[in-house]
This record gives C-alpha cells, structure tokens and sequence, in this order.
C-alpha cells in the first residue's frame, strides 16, 4: 500500500469515527429534548400565567358561555418581588456575596511559602486570589448576568450560569512613545469569563436528579447561516465538516424551536422563513479514538484515564473538540432552582407554586364581573298582547309611548324581576385566593410593599422592623439554593482555572471558597440592630469603652446601612496625620488667622459696649422728658385752680351773691371746662406714646445692627 493510500484510507477511518461520534451525540441529544418535553410545557403555562393569558381552548370555553374573561395577574407581582428581594440580597453594591480563605490546615503545595512565614502568606495569597476572580467577575459583569440566573429561576424555576468561559477580549490602551506621540495599542488577551444561559437552550442528563450526578450536558445556540460561516474562523474547526453542515438543510434541527410560542404569549406575530441552524455543545466524556479522530492532542493510552472535553456539532456533524480546560473535569455549568425538584435538576418557580390560587382569583373575579353586569338593572317580563309600543320598537327606553290593547290589565303588561347582588360572598373568595397564594408561595404580600398598615405589630418602628426581618425568613431557602447551585460552584471552578493557568505564583494556595448570600447578607437589617446596641452599651460603660475599636464598630455600622465606606470615613493614613497635627498644636497660617479672629471678636465687644451705654443715656433722656412734662402739667392745672378761685370771688363781689350761689351758678361753666382740660391731657399722653414708640424703634434698630456686626455683617437690612 502506498503512503497516498495509505494517508486515505487513514482519513477515512477518521472520517467514520467523526460519523461515529456525531451520530451517537445526536442521538443522546435527541433523547434528552424528548425527555425535557413535559418540562418546557409546564414553562409554557408558567409564561402564559406570568404575562396574564388564558389558553385557546379556556378562551373559547368563555367566548361560548358568554361570560367575562378578564385576568387578575397576581403572578406578576409575586414573581418580581421575589426576583426584587433576592437581587437585593444576593447582589449588593458594597460588598459580595462569595468569599475565599485558607483552610483551617493549609498545604503549602499551592504555592511557595516560607514555612515560618507560610500562614500570613497564604493569607495574603488568598486575598489576591479573591482580588483576581473579582477582577474576572467585573469584566465579565457578573452582577447583570446573576440577575438574569435569578429572573429565571424565579419565572420557571431554573436559573443557569456557564463558567469559566475562554473569552478573547480586546484591550485598547493609549501610549506615550519616545517622541512624545500618543498612539493606541490594541492588544488581545484571553480571560476567564461567565455567561447567561438560558434553560430553553439547556438540556443536561436527564436522569440526574441535581448537577453533581449529571455525566454530561448539551447547550443549543441558534444561529443563522453568516454566523455559521463565522464558526470556521475559531481555531481547531474542522473545514469540510463544517461544509458538510451548511451542505445539509434538512438535518440540522434536533429539538422544537419554542420561540414562536413565546411570540404567541407575549402578544409578538410569529416570524415565517426563519431558518437557523442548531449549533450543539457537548460537555461530557468522550472516547479516546474519537478525539484522536477531532484532532485533539496529548490523549494518553492509559485505559484507566478517562477524558472530558467539549464538542461543536450542527445537526449529526462534528465541527471541532477539545479537552476540558479544568483539570478537576468539572462541567461549567452551575444550576439554582427556586424549589427544589428531588427527581429532578430543573425545579419549580413561583408561577408554578401559585398556580391553583391564582386560577380561583381569576374564577371569583370572572363570577364576580358576571353577577355584578346581571344585577346592574332588572328583568323584565311583558305580555304582549297588553300593550303595544307607539313606535313598533319593543326596546324599553325613557319616556317611551305604549298603546293599551284592551285585552289585559295595563297593571299588569310588565312584571320586573331583579337578580341578587352576590358581590359580597364572592369578593370574600378573591381575598380568600390571595391568602393561598401568599401561604403556598411563602412571599408574604408584605415583601410587596403592601398590605402593612394596620397589622399587628405595624404601629411602631420596632415592630415594623421584626415584621420585615420576618418576612425575610421565607428567602432562605431561595438564598441557600442559590450559594449552593452558583455561587460556591462558579467560584470554585474560577478559582482552578487560576490554580492551574495563572502565571502570578503569589494568588495560588490551599483555600476554601465561602458562599455569604445566606449568612452575612440576608441578616443586614439584624445585623444593623446589634452594631447599634452595641454601640449604646460600649458608650455607657467606660471599661467597654476602652477597649473598643470604635473606629472599626463605625465602619461595620455604615456597611449594613449600605454606605460607602471609603467616601465617609478617613483612611488610616489620613488618621494619623490628623492625630499628630493634633498633638503638635494647629499650623502658623491657621493661628495667625485664630489670632486675627480674636482681634476682630474684641473690637466687636467694645462696639457692643459702646452700643449699650448710648442706650442707657437715650433711656435716661426720655425719662426726665417724660418727668418734666409731667411737673408742668402739675403746675398749669394748679395756676389754672388759683385764677379760677380768685375769680369766683371777685364775681360774688360784684353781683353782690354768696360763694355758694355763685358756684352752683357757675357748676356747668366748671365742668365744661374740666371737660375741657382732659382733652388737653389726652393729646398730651398720645403726644407721649408718639415719642415713646419712636424710641423703642430707634433702640430696637441699634441692637439688630449691633447682633449683625457681632456675626460678621457690616449691613443691615
């Protein structure tokens, strides 16, 4: 046999293997999409009872029996406050929900260490260790996918996350060259990054009852025919396969493509001629002789190695594979459901929890728009034969015309019969089904933002605080399943990634990976509670408070609250500067300016000195005003007394009369003139409040401008 010969009929056993291999995946693929069918159904009832829609035969059902078809959509609410809290706790903006530390024994064989020294530094390497898989958590925005994870496993139980992912990504930096020129480098570089899978497109071992017992899984992507040629530019895809894929249109579908169905729910016209291909992805064992064939390198002999990797395929053809990347064999892929399923890896969302409350809400609320239309206005029951109407119409309107016929009593042409109001007992029943979805849902409506006024313990601050933190009690379980099924998975599988491809020696050791959604985050209100009786009891007891960091305690109090630390509070460094400028007494530029202000206060002082006694002098004028107005009053009314008498007496002289007839003659001309004399007093008293009241303003003025000049002013007004 020649080498040509030879070469050929090499490639073609290859070529059979690959057949070999893609057959047998397709048909394992085949298989699981079969067994997911009823699954993805349920989804669709979800979906349907998420976005408020009835199904097609429950719409005729009500089209032929006439009656309302409204839809009380108590899922919506319920599903986004569950989605609302556990983003809240489980993403928080100032700190994470993961951590890593050393196990309790390390073992230096993670990095090298110092043996005297090795503790602190495994310490310091775990720290960077959780530094560097933030920094890959940031960049590949990690929060935004988390809260897809938890918007799905919330809607239909499931929630995906797929990591360590290779990505390429593009870096663009600005450089100063030599000559002083600025010019952008463009650099490409290879990182760990995290994506968002949907559970439509997932389909893992279904005989697996959770993720650690599933052997394999499968991803579907839909792509269109540019992004089918696209794939030929990723290393390690094999051409002619990939020609033979875009070669063959009616084998490239596997499972039932459930977006026109999801269209059809959310009210969007399904799309005609839309032909994409299923791209698969295989994550599982595989044999040695088939990744030999896929070209895969450093395949070991050894029968008793076994070997995972992945595989690209579009319909029944291979179009690439490769090992692995994790060492420990792990598929990257982490799972949390809402409720766990025992028999199952996909679980159970809120929709699917409230199901049945939610189909008598909508039952009581129909029944209760039906009698409310019945019992608006009466029936009404006619003879005929009685009456006849003026205009031929039998309609009954206002002030309508009917004739008598004669043959019958016109009392009795009409009988009015009226249906009974039920709305009562039938609202009793809607209140009664949102009670239920609140129990078989453990989310309390309270988590809504509603339903707190006037319940027990709602009256007080106190109260109120313990009915929320209660109500937070219900989460765990949801909390837990997510550290569980994502958190602690991912990070453990970031955290290989970097053990085995990471180039930096002072990030690699024996650490633990620590999930903190459901210890640290869910108990943030409690937590606040504690630092601040703490911080009460530590105040009032000098011996406490000695021995306080109470720097520390503050910092603590301002992470539950949600505040950002580092732009409260000082750094360390900042501190002790501000400490040792403490004990070195203030800057000459700053006593100079407090010896300034000293100056100012003083003369201030005498201003105000000054001010007060001008006032005093000012007061002591008006009052010997006011005490010589009064002596020359007193002397006009007695030299007024003195002429009167004198000449009373020389009157009684002249008409020859006594005193005493005079004076009763001349009583009426005495009272005129008395009369007369408290006028003059009156105007000499409003004269005096004139001038008294011009005084107060005056005085009242100065002291407003002197309290302006003492603050700093130099006007007033």
């Amino acid at each position: 046999m020649t080498d040509d010969e030879a070469s050929a009929a090499q490639k073609a056993e290859m070529e059979e293997l690959l057949n070999a291999m893609g057959n047998k995946l397709h048909g394992l693929a085949h298989d699981q999409v079969s067994a997911k069918q009823q699954i993805e159904n349920r989804w669709l009832s979800d979906l349907r009872q998420y976005h408020g829609e009835y199904t097609a035969d429950e719409l005729k059902r009500m089209t032929a029996n006439g009656g309302s078809r409204v839809f009380v959509n108590l899922t919506r609410n319920k599903t986004r406050a569950a989605q609302a809290r556990l983003s809240d706790m489980l993403l928080p903006n100032d700190d994470r929900n993961w951590g890593i530390k050393p196990t309790p024994v390390p073992s230096p064989t993670g990095g090298m260490y110092d043996k005297a020294t090795m503790v602190d530094q495994i310490e310091q390497a775990a720290k960077a260790m959780s530094e560097q898989i933030a920094d890959d958590f940031t960049e590949a925005h990690y929060n935004a996918i988390a809260r897809d994870v938890i918007a799905d496993s919330c809607l239909l139980g499931t929630g995906v996350l797929k990591g360590p992912t290779v990505v390429n990504r593009t870096r663009r930096a600005w450089v100063t060259d030599e000559y002083g020129q600025s010019v952008m480098e463009v650099q490409q570089e290879y990182r760990a990054g995290l994506e968002h899978v949907s559970p439509w497109d997932f389909f893992p071992d279904m005989s697996a009852a959770h993720m650690g017992e599933a052997e394999f899984v499968f991803e579907r992507k839909l792509i269109n025919r540019k992004q089918l040629r696209e794939l030929a530019e990723l290393p390690g895809v094999m051409h002619d396969q990939l020609r033979r894929a875009l070669d063959d249109v009616d084998g490239h579908h596997i499972s039932q493509d459930r977006r026109d169905d999801l269209r059809a729910i959310t009210g969007v016209d399904a799309v005609t001629g839309d032909k994409r291909w299923e791209l698969w992805e295989y994550w599982g064992p595989l044999d040695k002789e088939e990744m030999i064939a896929a070209g895969v390198e450093g395949i070991d002999d050894d029968p008793l190695i076994e070997y995972t990797g992945c595989v690209l395929m579009v319909g029944p053809h291979v179009i690439k594979a490769a090992m692995n990347p994790l060492d420990s064999g792990d598929l990257p892929y982490s799972v949390c459901n809402w409720e766990e399923d025992g028999s199952s890896i996909f679980g159970f969302g809120v929709p699917f929890l409230m199901r049945n409350p939610q189909r008598v809400a909508n039952a009581a609320w129909r029944m209760m728009m039906d009698n409310a239309g019945l019992s608006s206005g009466p029936q009404i029951v006619m003879k005929k034969r009685s009456v006849e109407p003026a205009d031929g119409d039998w309609t009954v309107r206002p002030r309508k015309l009917w004739y008598d016929t004669g043959e019958g009593q016109v009392g009795d042409a009409f009988q009015v019969y009226n249906i009974t109001s039920q709305q009562g007992d039938l609202f009793a029943i809607f209140q009664q089904a949102q009670q239920m979805a609140d129990t078989e849902t453990n989310l309390p409506i309270l988590m809504q933002g509603e339903g707190a006024s006037g319940g027990p313990g709602s009256q007080t601050a106190t109260g109120m605080q313990m009915l929320m933190n209660n109500s937070n009690i219900v989460l765990r379980s949801a909390v837990k399943n997510f550290d569980d099924g994502i958190t602690e998975p991912t990070v453990r599988r970031f955290y290989d990634w970097h053990m085995a491809y990471s180039d930096d020696p002072a990030i690699k050791g024996d650490f633990d990976i620590v999930a903190r959604g459901s210890s640290v985050l869910i108990a943030r209100e409690e937590q606040q509670e504690k630092l601040m009786m703490l911080s009460q009891i530590a105040a009032n007891n000098p011996i406490f408070a000695n021995i306080t960091n109470w720097t520390g305690l503050y910092k603590e109090i301002l992470r539950t609250l949600q505040v950002p630390v580092d732009t409260v509070t000082h750094t360390d460094e900042e501190i002790a500067e501000k400490e040792q400028n403490q004990g070195q007494g203030p800057p000459p530029e700053v006593q100079a300016k407090m010896a300034e202000l000293q100056l100012k206060e003083q003369e201030l002082q005498l201003k105000a000195q000054e001010f007060q006694a001008k006032q005093q002098r000012d007061q002591y004028e008006m009052q010997l005003k006011a005490q010589q107005q009064q002596w020359e009053q007193e002397y006009k009314a007695a030299e007024l007394q003195t002429r009167q008498e004198k000449d009373r007496q020389e009157l009684a002289l002249k008409e020859g009369i006594t005193l005493a007839q005079l004076e009763a003659k001349l009583g009426l001309e005495s009272q005129k003139l008395e009369l007369k004399m408290q006028e003059t007093a009156a105007k000499l008293q409003t004269e005096r409040d004139k001038v008294a009241a011009t005084i107060t303003e005056r005085q009242n003025d100065r002291m407003a401008r002197r309290e302006n000049m003492a603050q700093g002013f130099d006007s007033y007004g």
